[in-house]
């Protein structure tokens, strides 16, 4: 068996595969192990490396990198809820696209600042709009007419999305519930 461990990335690799362990109880001088089945040498952060002859003394390191292992039906059911989640997400972004198609990207970009402005300028006529003033002139309207559409625009798709974003949280909440070891079954019945 080959051996290798890395005090400062908190890894033991074992015939080159490596796993974060715990290392209390490592000696505190040594910044690495190397072993190669045979023979091998300790690095020591404050002077040459010394000869191994046993790797005895680092059983307990190895027997945690065993520990460490995953689970072959843990990492699939891992797997599973992931994707899951992500079946959920683009399920979500599908229906978020939906609602705001027929919109250019840089458009709906700009509609967090133009709901900004608009309201700011509900509150207070003297608020600066910079936006909105080079939007409205440019359209040919008048700032309370585009402050109007922006604002009607703005109240119309809050619940929309409001309600999207909501049923979005509510199926990952579903997955969440059925644990770590949610079967395939079990993750399939929770759909858009």
């Amino acid at each position: 068996m080959r051996l290798t461990i890395v005090r400062d990335d908190a890894v033991v690799g074992v015939n080159g595969t490596f796993r974060k362990v715990d290392l209390i109880g490592f000696p505190a001088n040594v910044r690495a192990v190397q072993w190669d089945g045979t023979t091998g040498h300790l690095e020591h952060d404050d002077s040459t490396n010394t000869p191994l002859t046993s790797i005895a003394a680092f059983q307990p390191f190895i027997d945690r990198w065993t520990a460490a292992a995953p689970t072959p039906g843990a990492a699939n059911a891992q797997q599973r809820i992931a994707a899951a989640h992500a079946r959920i997400n683009t399920a979500y972004e599908a229906s978020v696209a939906a609602l705001i198609s027929g919109y250019p990207p840089n458009e709906v970009a700009s509609w967090p600042k133009q709901e900004a402005e608009a309201r700011a300028w509900i509150k207070d006529n003297a608020a600066p709009t910079p936006w909105i003033d080079s939007a409205a002139a440019t359209r040919g309207i008048s700032k309370a007419d585009f402050v109007a559409k922006v604002i009607e625009q703005a109240d119309a798709l809050a619940p929309m999305h409001g309600a999207l974003s909501g049923k979005r949280q509510n199926l990952r909440d579903q997955i969440d519930a059925l644990g770590p070891n949610a079967t395939a079954q079990q993750l399939d019945t929770i759909q858009w």
